[in-house]
């Protein structure tokens, strides 16, 4: 590939994914994007071990856990460094971090962070599917995440010694009188959690059964974490069975594992967890739907709940689940008692209620989220629901949060 192609497939591949790139020739830097002075660019770090590597593709992870790529192109000096880029956007304390592994002056820190932040958080799955789209690109030649991994790993999996850890691990528990006996329990709280049985969740956790998990941690805190992360994983899976919304259980999921990294006490973590588990049963009790009700009225009312922030027509609604306007209508006021335009605006305005209440999102900003035909219209239904304006539905609904 001549020169003029290269610096078109780096100019290409960064406008598609937004991640730095860097032309080496001889080891000479030709081209970068998007560039950065040399004092400020975290490169460094790994660059001489990146450049040494004889690999035509590899992956390379930092000691902050920012991940870089290389890719050569066959038969010649030329290479290809990509990166950094992080699976979580960067905090403060990070950046800080990063720059003193990289040796980076203080003076430059505005630089550094603003180069940091252009770059787009990217799983670690999504930037090794990148490279290896980027040596396909380059050298003609297939390599799948998988295979990559396997090559960049210090250490590959070995299933010889998988089996002699796991035999080893369940003949020490043996001899200290381990063991997981979690699993009734746990199968116990899914079964709940699936039903929507928050009360009988209650009453089991005021009266709980002893169950021992395994350690995952060598850590106290790190092990409950660990059992909060896998607990929000099960429960959420339930939850979905039991008739909640795939994107509100996995949303719920990630709130409550960022709200346990951040905690400290081993209580808090388990009264957390608790109320996590809680609040799954809560929200899928809330979301049964009664027995009278028709295949078509419940896919009426799943299709408004997902699409409340959309303009939602009668017309459309109808055509989705394959009947007319008029029957469509007429079988949803008789199986709940309401019309269908009502049932729309009263679920909008009991979205808005969550909105007033937990965020500081303006009335128009929540009349146009929630697609109104106008904010005074919107004022307007709210009043009509709720007796009492927004703005007071949010003074009262703030005065009561602890």
């Amino acid at each position: 590939m001549d020169n003029k192609d290269l610096v078109f497939l780096c100019d290409s591949f960064y406008n598609l994914t937004g991640l730095p790139i860097r032309y080496y020739e001889s080891g000479e830097l030709v081209r970068m994007l998007p560039f950065i002075i040399r004092e400020a660019d975290p490169i460094h770090e790994v660059l001489p071990r990146m450049l040494e590597d004889g690999q035509d593709i590899n992956y390379y992870l930092s000691e902050n856990l920012l991940f870089y790529g290389k890719v050569k192109e066959r038969r010649s000096d030329r290479q290809f460094l990509i990166g950094p880029c992080s699976n979580v956007p960067l905090t403060g304390k990070h950046i800080t971090a990063v720059m003193m592994n990289a040796k980076i002056a203080l003076q430059h820190r505005e630089t550094f962070s603003q180069f940091l932040s252009n770059i787009p958080p990217l799983s670690f799955e999504n930037f090794l599917h990148a490279l290896c789209f980027f040596h396909f690109a380059l050298n003609r030649r297939r390599m799948t995440a998988e295979k990559l991994l396997m090559l960049g790993s210090p250490v590959p999996p070995d299933p010889s010694s998988l089996q002699s850890t796991l035999t080893e691990t369940r003949y020490r528990a043996a001899e200290e009188a381990l063991s997981h006996d979690t699993y009734p329990l746990e199968q116990q709280i899914i079964a709940y959690v699936r039903q929507g049985e928050a009360k009988k969740l209650a009453e089991l956790f005021q009266h709980p059964v002893r169950a021992d998990a395994g350690p995952v941690a060598k850590e106290a805190l790190r092990q409950e974490k660990n059992i909060l992360i896998v607990t929000a994983a099960l429960v959420a899976r339930a939850a979905i069975e039991g008739g909640l919304d795939v994107d509100t259980a996995f949303h719920l999921s990630d709130i409550y594992i960022q709200q346990a990294e951040s905690l400290s006490r081993l209580d808090a973590l388990s009264l957390l967890r608790q109320r996590m588990i809680l609040d799954y049963a809560e929200r899928v009790a809330a979301e049964r739907y009664p027995p009278h009700l028709s295949p078509a009225t419940r896919a009426c009312i799943r299709y408004i709940k997902k699409h409340l922030h959309t303009p939602i027509l009668v017309r459309e609604l109808a055509e989705r689940i394959g009947l007319s306007p008029s029957y469509l209508t007429r079988t949803f006021r008789r199986e709940t008692g309401m019309k269908l335009n009502d049932y729309i605006n009263r679920q909008k305005i009991e979205e808005a209620k969550n909105l007033l209440a937990f965020s500081d999102r303006s009335l128009s900003e929540i009349s146009s989220y929630l697609c109104f035909s106008s904010q005074s219209y919107f004022q307007n239904l709210f009043k009509k629901y709720e007796g009492i304006t927004p703005l007071q539905y949010r003074q009262s609904a703030r005065s009561r949060l602890p």
